[in-house]
């Protein structure tokens, strides 16, 4: 009986898929007049295509451990991901660095230079500085710099040496000065530190010069060879007739970051950089380069040379996505007070928001799943939170299908004429719809686990013009790992997905690869409507299985409840990964946090609506996840949660 069950469901799903095929042939009547596609995007996404059965080698050079290398980093692999190349499968890293020390970089350079490498991946200006006379016989791709042309990179974006190509990031000198004079209203000095050495260091002095010039305001400058004399070097600074301490990303001034922040803090002096990391060292604000996104961009840089192009026919980029953080307790100590517009904006990586006309939106949504509700609330706080008022800043239109594809595709044709200034949508088959209808309005999505799949575009970064978006893909090697803490005998554990939804299908293809990589099995039961998943939750707790562990759909997120009460009758602990889901019954929950989703697309939105183009913007993770535990349900499974767990935890449910 239980294997009918199971092909009975496995049927009903591919007829579901049928269907949801036939619709989204149809679902062309707005294509006639599809928007332009970039012609670079073509070509990367022809190009890139990895060798079956190749491993690429890459050596990346890197002046010292800090955190903003680390960002970049985690940036770039995820985009050589996204690209098809796989940390430590395909695609193998050399790391050397040069222990902070200029000295250094020539050696270690021709030693990388000197290996079974296929590309060099240098990062900072000193060590890409070193690369264009160090390295001989492998092509360079660097990124993780302000200027590389002043350093010596080339003449201009096209033309540069030969075998050299790579990404630049420029900081945001006005918008730094900017936030300063809100921060500290009348200011009239500035004091800085540098490396005097660093091309990129003087480069950026030098445009401060210029615009505070402008602006009626001090520039105090001291100048340091060495990590060793910044302490002092900061010392002296602070002595000195100035109001604010200010910091660009210096590779010797970050590497001594914990000197400055003493010094500022014994005389009680902000300090702003440009690196959003040393927010956490002590800084009081950064405004700077989100280098995260900046590795993401440089992957496909790298991709191509890797697959053979010249990088002399690859012109050099200047690519910026800025960050504003906020260090409100040190705001706090220094007893200054920011204005609350500065600070509502703050946290979606603008100085100034204002909309030229009162705009039109829309808000599609597929049903009223928790996930799907969470996401427009989040999508509604964020619009209020960069000063938008309803009524008076904007009109939104926010439409829901019932789950029903029918509705949804009339819904979409309805929008597709409604001169919309931008449409945001959450989920999966609302984007897969959406993207087929329309072309020539920007559209920003959430609630949706793989967009790729989901087929608005190649990768992350090259996708339809018009769309960008962040992916709420959950959490599965970090609700595998929590789980496996909570039960350390976790071997086999149960889900159900929706076969005729793309994005449970792509949840459960990930969980099932992230449980494996811990040695622990999935087993799936397919489910097509919320009056089966009370039975398919049962007959998959008679699978010998340790719990139920269920992935993110729209279906279960919605009959969340049934699954609770087969875990009881088969007295089986649940776990979940939809934060809600914890308050109705799972033992533990890590879930990305799906309002944060829906703030995270405003803050593309506004990008946007300030004149950037989503083609131009990468999809994105959601930037917030938690664990969330429920004492009351570990209880009945006689479950215990370790302490460090409970410290960890967004939120300890225990009624």
């Amino acid at each position: 009986m239980k294997l009918f069950y199971d092909l009975k469901q496995i049927y009903k799903g591919l007829a579901v898929i049928a269907l949801i095929a036939g619709i989204l042939l149809y679902a062309d009547k707005h294509n006639r007049h599809p928007g332009k596609t970039r012609r670079n995007d073509v070509a990367r996404t022809q190009e890139i295509k990895p060798e079956v059965g190749k491993i690429y080698k890459i050596g990346v050079a890197y002046f010292a451990p800090e955190e903003g290398f680390d960002n970049v980093m985690k940036g770039f692999y995820e985009g050589m991901r996204q690209l098809g190349f796989v940390k430590d499968s395909n695609l193998k890293i050399v790391m050397a660095h040069c222990n902070a020390e200029i000295a250094n970089i020539p050696s270690l350079l021709q030693n990388l230079d000197n290996q079974d490498i296929d590309l060099i991946f240098p990062t900072s200006t000193p060590v890409i500085q070193g690369s264009f006379k160090a390295v001989k016989n492998k092509p360079v791709v660097f990124t993780y710099c302000y200027d590389p042309l002043s350093a010596g990179a080339g003449k201009s974006a096209t033309d540069h040496l030969p075998h050299v190509t790579g990404v630049g990031s420029f900081p945001p000198i006005e918008e730094t000065f900017d936030f300063i004079q809100q921060l500290v209203p009348g200011i009239k000095s500035i004091g800085t530190l540098y490396n005097s050495s660093e091309s990129n260091s003087r480069k950026v002095i030098e445009e401060a010069r210029k615009i505070l010039k402008k602006r009626g305001i001090k520039l105090e400058e001291i100048t340091v060879t060495n990590t060793n004399e910044v302490f002092q070097a900061a010392q002296v600074l602070v002595s000195k007739d100035i109001q604010v301490v200010w910091v660009t990303g210096d590779n010797t001034a970050i590497q001594a970051i914990d000197g400055i922040v003493k010094n500022t803090d014994k005389a009680r002096l902000p300090l702003v950089v440009n690196d959003q990391e040393m927010v956490a060292k002590g800084a009081t604000a950064a405004v700077g380069v989100g280098w995260y996104s900046t590795g993401f961009h440089s992957a496909t840089m790298a991709a191509q040379v890797l697959l053979g192009a010249n990088p002399k026919d690859i012109p050099i980029e200047n690519f910026v996505e800025k960050d504003v953080i906020i260090n409100h307790e040190k705001i706090k100590q220094l007893g200054l007070k920011v204005p609350a517009k500065v600070l509502r904006l703050a946290d979606y990586g603008i100085s100034e928001f204002k909309p030229g006309k009162k705009l039109k939106l829309a808000l599609v949504m597929y049903n009223d799943a928790p996930i799907s509700e969470n996401s427009m609330k989040g999508i509604l706080d964020g619009l209020k939170e960069v000063g938008l008022e309803k009524g008076r800043d904007f009109e939104i239109s926010i439409q829901n299908a019932q789950g029903d594809l029918a509705t949804l595709n009339n819904i979409i044709d309805n929008v597709a004429d409604g001169n919309y200034d931008l449409i945001f949508v959450t989920s999966t088959p609302t984007l897969q719809v959406i993207s087929k209808k329309i072309k020539n309005v920007p559209v920003v999505f959430t609630c949706v686990a793989d967009p790729v799949a989901a087929g608005a575009g190649k990768s992350f970064e090259v996708h339809q013009s018009n769309i960008t978006g962040i992916s709420t893909m959950g959490n599965y090697k970090g609700g595998i790992e929590c789980f496996k803490n909570i039960m350390p005998k976790l071997k086999r554990v149960g889900t159900l997905y929706t076969p005729g939804e793309v994005n449970s299908v792509v949840n459960f293809k990930t969980f099932q690869k992230m449980a494996k990589q811990q040695n622990v099995e999935v087993i799936g039961v397919p489910v097509s409507t919320s009056s089966e998943v009370m039975d398919a939750a049962l007959s998959l707790a008679t699978k010998n299985i340790d719990a139920i562990c269920q992935i993110i759909d729209n279906l279960t997120s919605g009959s969340f409840a049934s699954i609770i009460q087969a875990g009881h009758k088969a007295k089986i602990p649940v776990f979940g990964f939809v934060s809600e889901q914890a308050t109705d019954g799972a033992v533990a929950v890590v879930a990305r946090n799906y309002v944060q989703g829906g703030k995270d697309a405003v803050r593309m939105a506004v990008t946007i609506l300030n004149g950037k183009r989503a083609a131009d913007i990468p999809f994105r993770y959601v930037s917030k996840s938690e664990i969330i535990l429920n004492q009351k349900a570990a209880d009945l499974y006689r479950i215990k949660f370790r302490e460090d767990m409970k410290k960890s935890a967004a939120q300890i449910i225990k009624k």
